[in-house]
C-alpha cells in the first residue's frame, strides 16, 4: 500500500517526537481501514479519521487540519517518500526567512528528475489556449511560452531558496496561522485547483518557495488513479473556471466559459467530420460531451 510505504519512509527520516501524523480516509473501499488501524496501533502519534461519505480533498484536508494541533501544518499526499530528514531545514526556513508563508522541497519523480508540471503559473486565458485547447499542439513544444504561461524550469534555479508563483499540495508545508488567514482549502473545488487557490490566497500577504537543498520523492498521481478516466479533462477545466470565477473579473470568467465550451465542439465535430482511431475519437469526444454537460449544469 502506497500511504504504508510513504510513513515507513518518513519514520526511517524523521524523528516521530516532532511529529503528529492525522490520516484522512475518505471512505475507501479497499484495505485502507485495516492498514491504518494496524499503523496507527504501531505508532502512537498517527490520529486517523474515516469519513461515512465522500467529501472533496479539500474538505478532507481541512478535517485534517483541523483535528491537528501543530505551530506548523503539512498537507502531504500518500505517494510522497522521504529520501533524507526535511522537516526541521523546512521549519527553520518558515522561522527565519522574512515573509515565508509556505515551502516544499524538491519534488523530485522516481526517474530523480524535478517535477516541474507541479509548479505552475497561475491559470489565464492564453495558458488555456496554448495548453488546454484544440490547438495546444501547436504550441506545447515552446520552451518559452511553457516557462511563460505553463510552469517553471528547474534549470532557472541556482540558488537555496527559489521563490516560485504556486506549490502542490503533494507537499505543502506552511505554519497554521497562515493557513488559517487564508481561509483553508476552499471545498468549492470538487477537484484540481484546490492547491492553486490555497498558494494565490497565501501569495497575498506571504511568498513561496522551493528549498533546492532538500528533496522528497513524488510517485506522482499513484494516489488516484482510473482506469476510465474521460470525466477528469471535465472536472479540470470546470475547476479552473471556479478559480477565474473566485480570483478574476467576471468578464474573463465568462470568456474562458465561451472559449471552453465553443473548444469542446469543435473538438466533436470535427470528429465526427475526419474520423481516426476510433477508439480514440470516442474517448475524446466523451470527455468532452462530459464537460460540456458539467459547463451546461453548473452554477457558475
Amino acid at each position: 500500500m502506497i500511504l504504508k510505504d510513504c510513513l515507513e519512509s518518513l519514520y526511517l527520516y524523521e524523528d516521530p517526537v516532532n511529529f503528529e501524523i492525522v490520516i484522512i480516509d475518505n471512505r475507501s473501499d479497499d484495505d485502507s481501514r485495516e492498514i491504518i488501524s494496524g499503523l496507527s496501533d504501531k505508532h502512537k502519534n498517527i490520529k486517523f479519521i474515516f469519513n461515512k461519505e465522500k467529501v472533496s480533498f479539500s474538505e478532507a484536508n481541512n478535517t485534517g487540519i483541523e483535528a491537528s494541533t501543530g505551530e506548523f501544518v503539512l498537507i502531504m499526499n500518500p505517494d510522497i517518500i522521504f529520501t533524507e530528514a526535511v522537516f526541521n531545514k523546512l521549519t527553520e526556513d518558515l522561522k527565519n526567512i522574512d515573509g515565508l508563508g509556505a515551502v516544499i522541497p524538491m519534488l523530485l519523480g522516481q526517474d530523480g528528475n524535478f517535477q516541474n508540471r507541479y509548479f505552475q503559473k497561475y491559470p489565464g486565458l492564453l495558458q488555456y489556449i496554448y495548453f488546454y485547447s484544440v490547438i495546444a499542439k501547436l504550441f506545447q513544444s515552446s520552451e518559452t511560452l511553457t516557462r511563460k504561461y505553463l510552469h517553471i524550469y528547474s534549470e532557472d534555479f541556482d540558488k537555496e531558496i527559489e521563490y516560485v508563483d504556486q506549490i502542490p499540495c503533494a507537499f505543502f508545508f506552511t505554519m497554521r496561522n497562515v493557513i488559517m488567514e487564508a481561509g483553508m482549502m476552499d471545498d468549492r473545488y470538487e477537484l484540481f485547483f484546490e492547491d492553486v487557490d490555497l498558494s494565490y490566497q497565501i501569495a497575498k500577504k506571504h511568498k513561496l518557495a522551493v528549498d533546492t537543498s532538500i528533496k522528497v520523492t513524488h510517485l506522482g498521481g499513484a494516489s488516484f488513479k482510473t482506469s476510465d478516466d474521460y470525466w477528469l479533462y471535465g472536472r479540470f477545466i470546470t475547476s479552473m473556471i471556479v478559480f477565474f470565477r473566485k480570483n478574476y473579473s467576471g468578464l474573463k470568467t465568462n470568456t474562458l466559459k465561451f472559449i471552453a465550451g465553443l473548444n469542446s465542439r469543435i473538438v466533436i465535430f470535427s470528429g465526427r467530420l475526419i474520423p481516426g482511431n476510433e477508439d480514440k475519437d470516442r474517448y475524446r469526444s466523451r470527455k468532452h460531451r462530459y464537460f460540456l454537460d458539467q459547463l451546461k449544469n453548473s452554477k457558475f
